[in-house]
């Protein structure tokens, strides 16, 4: 017994380890469009990276904490095959799907995710965390209603989950509502109020939504927080040739990186 705790400890702790090292390497955002990061994956509660199932042996056990230690060192493939056998032997545990989805997520195979994190939600419709990255996949295919409806979940359940409002925001940033956009991203920062990415795309939607001025001190709000992405905005939109601040901003292809 006293092996099978060290093992958890062992898993959770290189799994957080492993995404703090992921999320200094990302890219926020866009400096004239939202951008989709991926999500913060220190977030979710590490006892959603274990089995929900209490009945589960110790063999079974560590399979699935075999494949979480390895998802969080961003092995993903060899992660699935463990806790694709954990699933084998008990199919209705929904954190087996969610730690799953989550690696398909981060191996940027979207479509599969979503499968999943549906079989996750199915046994567990609260799961949280499923809902949220499921949205994520949805927002990297592009499908913005679906992600907005997500999220839009997640609030009701969390009313401070900052993420959820942020993520949302980009998600009706990209269905070109840029006022909605900009209420959701200021809950994001009543919640938070250092969290740079979301000045920074609060002042992209701002801009998209004609208030320049306004997006400007959000960029500068997001520059002085250390977000390197509002700088080239600021400089273009902000600084200078003010009439510059009056032309449509380029939109930029979605650029999706690994974490």
């Amino acid at each position: 017994m006293k092996k099978l705790v060290s093992l958890l400890l062992i898993a959770v702790i290189l799994f957080g380890a492993a995404c703090k090292q992921s999320n200094e390497k990302k890219t926020e955002s866009s400096t004239t469009e939202a951008k989709i990061p991926q999500h913060d994956p220190s977030k979710p509660d590490p006892k959603a990276f274990m089995p929900s199932n209490p009945a589960a042996d110790s063999n079974s056990v560590t399979l699935f904490t075999r494949a979480a230690t390895l998802i969080g060192l961003e092995n993903y493939a060899d992660g699935i095959k463990y806790i694709n056998q954990y699933i084998a032997k008990y199919p209705d545990d929904a954190n087996a799907y969610f730690v799953k989805g989550f690696a398909e997520d981060q191996a940027k195979d979207y479509k599969t995710a979503i499968l999943d994190f549906t079989e996750a939600l199915r046994r567990n419709p609260d799961h949280t965390y499923a809902m949220m990255y499921k949205g994520h996949s949805h927002l990297y295919l592009d499908q913005y209603p679906e992600a907005f409806e997500l999220f839009t979940r997640v609030i009701k359940k969390e009313p401070k989950n900052m993420l959820a409002y942020y993520n949302r925001g980009l998600a009706l940033s990209k269905l070109n509502k840029y006022k909605e956009s900009v209420d959701d991203f200021t809950q994001a920062l009543k919640i938070d109020s250092a969290y740079a990415p979301a000045y920074n795309n609060r002042g992209n939607a701002k801009y998209l939504a004609g208030d320049a001025d306004g997006a400007c001190k959000d960029w500068k709000n997001s520059i002085r927080l250390g977000n390197i992405a509002s700088e080239k905005a600021y400089k273009f939109y902000c600084e200078g040739d003010k009439a510059k601040k009056t032309a449509a901003p380029p939109l930029q292809p979605e650029t999706k990186k690994k974490n």
